[in-house]
């Protein structure tokens, strides 16, 4: 049976044609890069303390002749009681966030606010925390939104994933562009938090919808030798959208501007519909083709190669596509080997993304500027992918170097507990970082590694599930990342011990390095057994 990496012979593995496929849908990854981070900036946490009427026209007298910051603190003196406020570095007196005196002429009496808050706007002029007041009762509400993205994404690799099964890789990720581009404008609407973390549900589950989509589509149109350089390549227009939204953010204060500049471009790229081609891996799987025939003319005439006409008529008489070699999610559990990889592969998924993102939504926590920040940790997964395209390569393989990378970021995570960080600040900000570069290079290996795994039939399916646990792990990271109010170094205690258990648990996978793609149900079954 004639299999698509036997026509890859013909057509080189990363020919013109390839490349120029590559090229575009990188730069939609870049699209993808600003929505999946967007939050960091959009639901920035700023100061705030009880906005008290009585208050206004003394605060304006005073502005005329004092700095803003001056006249601020001395209303607080007058209007905000102090707390004790404790944290690693130890306790001491900070005005209330919560409370005001209840009579400004005794200043005794203690209640809660009852007129809203006024929040600190020289760094942020407006962000959805201020603009929805998700403050004291409501604080909880703040990870609402960055949860909600991640329940979108599980819904987007479950209901998109299988999409692009059913009816092609292409049709699927114009769908998902489609859905990113109309959740995310109507972000910048949204009158509540209810409403904005429905809009960016539908904003996560396009994000993740392009993902599979795309990836998977520039998974099977390139050679086994080029899977990793490709899966890996996309990951860094991911990072460079990172950096380009710090950027943005920085010169863009106010939130719904800020999303407006990051949801438009996307209705640019829905001309991708006449633009790029639907796998002809896929085409060949289900039977068309005449379609996948079409697809691997234009490739050869691009790449300036000639593919025998045997090769079309065996293309004309394969049985690929018939009805047995077709699967769903229960055929990835249905047998003993495949079921024992998928459960593997689905814990390192659920792992690879909660500390991803936990780390990733912790920035504007970590000391320093939170721009500056923010556009370090999209750059330190510049050398992470460097890593995740040259050490798969070598003798250490995809198995042994995803287990290196998820234990080296668990060990950094875990060694922020002993790092100086009152005294000594940059050694915890540099111990994060190595973590976030060794959990990003796991990302990317974890990608590239799982679509090698799966066969044809359920590739697509295998990651959508895979997609799913890690949308799980996505949702309970912004929810992690509330209980540091207990004790500030648990979540990244928390991120360690599952990393390095990833880590560990990797080395039950088979090696797939300089290995085809398994093509039918029993070959993915035989794989590694």
């Amino acid at each position: 049976m004639l299999q698509f990496d036997d026509i890859l012979k013909y057509l080189g593995e990363f020919g013109i044609y390839q490349k120029r496929v590559c090229y575009l849908i990188c730069i939609i990854y870049i699209l993808t890069g600003f929505h999946a981070f967007a939050q960091v900036f959009l639901a920035a946490e700023t100061d705030h303390w009880c906005y008290i009427p009585e208050l206004d026209k003394d605060e304006e007298d005073c502005n005329l002749n004092n700095t803003v910051m001056f006249c601020q603190n001395m209303m607080k003196n007058h209007s905000i009681p102090s707390v004790e406020s404790s944290s690693q570095c130890g306790s001491g007196l900070v005005y209330s966030n919560c409370e005001r005196y209840e009579n400004l002429s005794y200043s005794n009496k203690i209640m809660k606010c009852n007129h809203g808050w006024k929040y600190e706007r020289s760094q942020y002029k407006s962000s959805i925390f201020q603009e929805f007041d998700l403050v004291c009762d409501r604080y909880s509400l703040g990870a609402l939104s960055s949860s909600m993205f991640q329940v979108g994404m599980l819904a987007g690799g479950i209901i998109l994933g299988f999409l692009s099964d059913r009816i092609g890789r292409k049709p699927s990720m114009m769908l998902s562009l489609l859905c990113m581009a109309v959740g995310s404008s109507a972000c910048a609407f949204s009158p509540n938090i209810i409403v904005y973390s429905i809009f960016r549900l539908i904003v996560g589950s396009g994000v993740m919808g392009i993902w599979l989509a795309a990836f998977v589509l520039l998974t099977e149109l390139v050679g086994p030798s080029k899977r990793v350089f490709t899966g890996t390549l996309v990951a860094f227009f991911i990072s460079f959208g990172y950096m380009i939204l710090a950027g943005l953010a920085y010169f863009i204060r106010y939130w719904w501007i800020l999303q407006l500049c990051i949801s438009i471009p996307a209705a640019v790229f829905l001309s991708y519909w006449w633009i790029l081609p639907e796998s002809p891996r896929w085409l060949l799987s289900v039977g068309k083709r005449k379609q996948a025939e079409r697809v691997i003319r234009d490739c050869a005439k691009v790449n300036k190669v000639t593919v025998p006409d045997s090769v079309f008529e065996c293309v004309g008489n394969s049985k690929e596509g018939n009805k047995e070699d077709t699967g769903n999610v229960f055929d990835l559990f249905r047998l003993p080997n495949m079921r024992k990889k998928t459960l593997t592969i689905c814990y390192t998924w659920f792992t690879v993304s909660m500390v991803y993102y936990g780390i990733s939504l912790n920035t504007s926590n970590l000391a320093g500027d939170d721009y500056l920040n923010a556009f370090l940790s999209g750059a330190v997964e510049v050398p992470a992918y460097i890593l995740a395209i040259l050490l798969p390569e070598t003798r250490l393989g995809r198995r042994w170097s995803q287990s290196l990378m998820f234990i080296l970021g668990g060990l950094a995570c875990i060694l922020t507990l002993f790092a100086p960080t009152c005294t000594v600040e940059w050694i915890s900000v540099a111990l994060v970082m190595t973590g976030k570069c060794a959990v990003s290079a796991a990302y990317a290996i974890v990608y590239v590694f799982s679509a090698e795994i799966y066969p044809t039939p359920v590739r697509t399916t295998g990651l959508a599930l895979s997609s799913l646990c890690a949308r799980g792990g996505g949702i309970l990271a912004p929810q992690l990342l509330l209980i540091r109010v207990f004790w500030e170094p648990l979540p990244l205690i928390i991120f360690g011990a599952t990393s390095i258990l990833a880590g560990l648990l990797t080395l039950l996978l088979p090696e797939t390095r300089h290995q085809k793609l398994s093509e039918t149900l029993l070959d993915g079954e035989m794989f590694g057994k």
